[in-house]
């Protein structure tokens, strides 16, 4: 099943949603009542812990890319630097 164009940006306002309104709600939660905080946020990371996992590995790729492209800059900068270098 694919999504159409049209459709994508919809979906992932929802997602965003869904995502800012649980976030901003536990944050409240935990906010409101202090003593209980450890509590709440081990029951967020129970109930969420799959939705975690989806979302670091979806935001390990990315990061992963980013940091070969700092090495790849920094190797093309030192091969510049070593070709123009006349010792």
């Amino acid at each position: 099943m694919t999504i159409s164009p049209e459709v994508r940006p919809a979906l992932w306002t929802m997602v965003g949603v869904f995502v800012v309104f649980k976030v901003a709600t536990t944050a409240l939660i935990v906010m409101a009542s202090p003593e209980l905080a450890q509590a709440t946020l081990a029951l967020f990371v129970a109930f969420h812990w799959p939705f975690l996992l989806v979302g670091l590995i979806f935001a390990a790729v990315p990061a992963a890319f980013w940091f070969r492209l700092l090495r790849v800059r920094a190797k093309r900068t030192r091969l510049l630097a070593a070709e123009w270098r006349t010792d």
